[in-house]
């Protein structure tokens, strides 16, 4: 049997030679804000490697340049498919005297298992926390969530009215995941930190199609 559904729980961090230019430590460290699972695997490979070395290259936009299994299982195509997924993965990005910089983290993780948690998804992401601010409060005062995206929102999701269509939440941290959990119908969110963005989130009614 295959298990799907394999995100890491980082149980902690060892943090590479700072920038890939500089050996000064950051002033703020990256941190994860999004995830794709690891690739299905088989119960016996689950109990041998749920825990994994990971070495990965950070850019300085939060996207990742480069993944490395550090003990790589005996499943030579699952570690390429994992390294592929990694690279998929969003960070906020390491910042050193006020900028952001590309860095290398090196951590020990722990994988687990979670059921997937669909739900649909629309988003507004915002620059700043002053603009996130300004259309949370329109849309308390009674805004259309699609005219405001197509004028604030920077995300690529603009182009589709800022629908993600059925998301996993698991793939999002757990502070955030509370919140969506907790969404009902047509809800949304305060904003939201998400790397160096805002993001406000709104659940989808039932009913919505996705294009």
């Amino acid at each position: 049997m295959k298990l799907a559904g394999l995100y890491f729980l980082a149980c902690f961090l060892l943090w590479g030679c700072g920038s890939t230019g500089s050996v000064d430590m950051p002033e703020i460290l990256p941190r994860l804000i999004e995830q794709e699972p690891f690739p299905p695997m088989s119960e016996a490979l689950f109990l041998s490697h749920s825990e994994l070395d990971l070495r990965i290259l950070i850019a300085a936009d939060g996207s990742v340049l480069r993944a490395q299994l550090m003990n790589p299982t005996n499943d030579a195509v699952w570690d390429s498919l994992a390294g592929e997924r990694m690279k998929q993965w969003k960070f906020s990005p390491a910042i050193h005297n006020g900028k952001p910089i590309a860095m290398w983290i090196n951590f020990h993780a722990h994988v687990k298992f979670e059921i997937p948690v669909y739900i649909g998804l629309a988003e507004i992401e915002c620059e700043t926390a002053e603009v996130a601010d300004s259309v949370f409060a329109m849309l308390q005062a009674g805004g259309n969530f699609d005219s405001l995206v197509s004028s604030f929102s920077i995300s690529k999701s603009k182009e589709n009215h800022g629908q993600l269509g059925q998301v996993d939440i698991s793939r999002y941290g757990e502070s955030v995941k509370r919140v969506l959990t907790a969404l009902k119908g047509d809800g949304y969110t305060e904003p939201i930190p998400f790397g160096e963005h805002f993001v406000i989130f709104k659940r989808l009614a039932a009913d919505a199609r996705f294009d």
